[in-house]
């Protein structure tokens, strides 16, 4: 059984056990790469067709973009080839001309505003091959710099220079683990102005706001911390609870039963930090994280899925419905049986006012589409 119907009661954390209707997810297969090991996630508008298309690769070989035409109907394109990379690519504009390019690791490729007919343009950028892509204006000069994450290599910033297909300059930031800033690591975690970066268990001060100095925190704990896979999670940071600062949600990655959890910013200045228990018994590799109003009630719900290191014979993926709105009261729905789930995207992807998920296998070659039915117009 592929899909499961998610109306149906499946868990709930302290001790709410009130039955909630909730929509449910429809499975679409998107189509077929030509090879596995999939990574570099993201939705984006590749052909500025005003929908989001679907961008994966496989590690070290092509990379394809699913152009996206209805719930059931997506055409693949090639992208690029030969990237320098293991699964970390992130799509946004390089050159500033106003059509997406694609970043993965060492090697970026150039949208040439005919993406439907013809590759996009390779260059390499000088820049690690890479766990984690990130993109994000660090240095406050109204353009993205790449961040890119590496258990081998490390933690490393790269500005891009006005002429791109130079060498990208780079910087630094600290030791690599084997993830833990993708799918959002940046934020103003202090509340000075600028924009600081979250990896894990640290989060790196920003200290005067043009990403030339950073200073250690070493403030939230919380995934494992021993072990092949150390401090590994997926990470996203946002005002979770509304109260004017920003908030970690951190899913456990590369461990047989991970956890999820929100950590509250309690004094606004990323120092004192509460965490809150979203989910401690999966029994799944939590190699996903989104997080949105996928119920369309205010607040902000949390989905994540089973991974290649997955603990339980079966792997599920999951919605946390925010049902009380505070982060305090969780109802857990699996929406999905069956498929392999890793570094999943979330967007609404056919415009009808609901959030959808597009993800992937790892060991696999069915990208898919889970359709949220909340908001049905047919």
């Amino acid at each position: 059984m592929r899909i499961a119907v998610i109306t149906m009661f499946i868990g709930v954390f302290n001790l709410f056990n009130v039955y909630t209707q909730f929509p449910d997810f429809r499975y679409h297969e998107i189509g077929e790469t030509d090879t596995d090991l999939l990574g570099q996630a993201s939705l984006a508008d590749i052909d500025k067709d005003d929908d989001l298309d679907f961008i994966i690769g496989s590690s070290a070989g092509p990379v394809w973009w699913f152009e996206y035409q209805s719930a059931g109907k997506w055409i693949k394109h090639l992208l690029g080839r030969n990237v320098f990379t293991d699964k970390g690519g992130i799509a946004f504009d390089v050159d500033g001309d106003g059509w997406i390019d694609q970043v993965a690791g060492g090697t970026w490729y150039r949208n040439t505003g005919n993406p439907r007919e013809e590759e996009f343009e390779r260059f390499e950028n000088g820049a690690i091959y890479t766990y984690d892509n990130i993109a994000g204006d660090l240095n406050n000069d109204g353009k993205p710099e790449l961040i890119s994450l590496s258990e081998q290599e490390g933690l490393y910033i790269y500005q891009i220079p006005d002429k791109p297909d130079k060498k990208w300059k780079k910087m630094m930031l600290g030791e690599g683990i084997n993830g833990g800033i993708y799918p959002n690591g940046i934020a103003d975690i202090d509340g000075d102005k600028d924009m600081d970066l979250v990896r894990s268990n640290i989060w790196y001060e920003n200290e005067v706001g043009d990403g030339s100095k950073w200073s250690v925190h070493r403030t939230i704990s919380f995934v494992q911390s021993t072990g092949q896979n150390a401090y590994s999670s997926r990470i996203m940071v946002l005002d979770f609870d509304k109260d004017g600062d920003v908030d970690v949600i951190q899913a456990e990655s590369n461990n047989p039963n991970g956890k999820i959890a929100w950590h509250a910013n309690k004094d606004g200045k990323g120092i004192n930090w509460f965490t809150h228990k979203i989910d401690y018994e999966t029994n799944q590799d939590l190699h996903s994280l989104c997080v949105a109003d996928f119920d369309n009630d205010g607040d902000m719900d949390v989905f994540s899925g089973g991974g290649p290191m997955t603990g339980d014979l079966t792997k599920r993926c999951f919605i946390w419905e925010n049902k009380d709105g505070n982060g305090d009261e969780w109802i857990r729905h699996e929406i999905l049986t069956e498929m392999e789930c890793i570094d999943a995207v979330a967007g609404d992807v056919d415009g009808d006012g609901d959030i959808d998920i597009c993800s992937k296998p790892w060991r696999g070659t069915t990208p898919y589409f889970l359709e949220n039915r909340l908001i049905v117009n047919e």
